[in-house]
């Protein structure tokens, strides 16, 4: 299940986050792709996939979350939304 803007999820370590974002489109890019930037290249580098950013209120860190991971559990919707 796809986390929403306002949801509570529990992240892959147990620490909660609140969904800070709608899911957009992201483009990712590791070293490969920052090396094939920097030959000239970077139209080739890296990859899209959807995304959304949380905040975990214990440590106030935010993160963006690779939706394709499924690294979290989404434990609570946003008021007045259903799945």
């Amino acid at each position: 299940m796809l986390a929403q803007k306002g949801d509570i999820i529990e992240l892959y370590d147990g620490r909660k986050a609140i969904v800070i974002s709608n899911t957009y489109t992201h483009r990712f890019m590791d070293l490969e792709d920052e090396e094939m930037v920097s030959h000239g290249m970077g139209e080739y580098a890296g990859s899209y996939g959807s995304a959304f950013d949380v905040v975990v209120p214990s440590t106030g860190v935010q993160r963006r979350i690779r939706c394709s991971t499924m690294k979290y559990t989404v434990l609570g919707r946003a008021e007045g939304e259903t799945a």
